[in-house]
């Protein structure tokens, strides 16, 4: 039998830049997570976290470690049957449907081939439906990103076996889906006709930049501080990081993302002019957060 609190570690995946990210991100866990798992794990590079109330046990391997490198040690100290892993900016914006992660559980006690069961929802067409799961339905082999970063309970030593430690996320995203393409493990998503509805959710967070919540592109999104202000988070240093606002995300995605559409002619000559803007904030937020030579240096390996 499986005790929830001592079975299973919460794992959440960060870097020295996000510090300011652990504080707001752990009171909503706290709030928003009665049954929360007794044991966190924070991975970070060099800096460590305590929090009131909560057992944060922070995970510190340098930053010369690979993100994949932090992530497997972090899996092997955790030493859970099963681990929840999570980003630092995937705030909660209510509460965990505690019951929905426990039958995952059963489920995958009564069958170990059961790697994962991701808790963000997905409106993908391909999911295979199975009225045993439902909600959720099973990725195959040709899902994309079937191995990725958004919140899921795992089978810690299936998780441990996907990870190859020369990989930063994107690769372990892109290219693990591909390195696990003939594993005989199951891979369970919960299953949304439509992905954006907070209600579905098992771990209810944002991801779409659009909502205004978390960080994204190294800045915090505008939402947020109304969000944290509203659970009684002060004292968050949004000044480190910079504050992108909902009309500088709208103009990102028509000068950039949507780029790719069939752009035009005006819109070619303004997207170089947008991506040096956003190179110049990313430099300024580097040296904010970690000081003019270390900023410098960062903004330089991230050209």
């Amino acid at each position: 039998m499986i005790d929830f609190k001592k079975d299973v570690a919460l794992v959440v995946s960060s870097c020295d830049k996000y510090e300011d990210a652990w504080y707001p991100y752990f009171e909503l866990v706290k709030k928003y997570w009665p049954e929360r798992p007794e044991k966190i794990f924070l991975i970070t590079e060099t800096k460590g976290y305590s929090h009131p109330g909560l057992n944060v046990i922070s995970c510190k391997f340098g930053k010369e470690v690979t993100w994949s490198e932090r992530l497997y040690k972090t899996l092997e100290k955790a030493g859970t049957k099963y681990i929840v892993f999570s980003l630092e900016d995937f705030f909660l914006l209510d509460y965990v449907k505690q019951d929905r992660i426990e039958k995952c559980i059963e489920w995958m006690e009564e069958d170990e081939t059961i790697a994962e069961c991701r808790l963000h929802s997905s409106e993908y067409e391909g999911l295979i439906e199975s009225e045993k799961y439902a909600p959720f339905r099973i990725a195959e082999s040709d899902t994309p990103y079937r191995l990725d970063t958004q919140v899921a309970l795992w089978n810690r030593e299936a998780l441990m076996s996907f990870v190859d430690l020369s990989e930063n996320p994107w690769q372990f995203e892109g290219d693990g889906t591909k390195r696990i393409k003939d594993t005989d493990k199951k891979f369970l998503w919960l299953y949304s006709e439509d992905p954006y509805k907070l209600e579905d959710k098992i771990f209810p967070y944002r991801i779409y930049q659009w909502f205004g919540h978390g960080i994204a592109w190294g800045h915090w999104l505008w939402e947020n501080k109304k969000w944290f202000k509203q659970n009684g988070i002060n004292g968050v240093k949004y000044y480190r990081l910079g504050v992108l606002s909902e009309r500088t995300v709208k103009l990102r995605f028509k000068h950039l993302y949507l780029y790719n559409r069939g752009p035009k002619k005006w819109e070619k000559l303004i997207a170089p002019l947008w991506r040096e803007i956003i190179r110049i904030r990313k430099i300024k937020s580097n040296i904010m957060v970690s000081g003019l030579k270390e900023g410098l240096r960062q903004s330089w390996k991230q050209k």
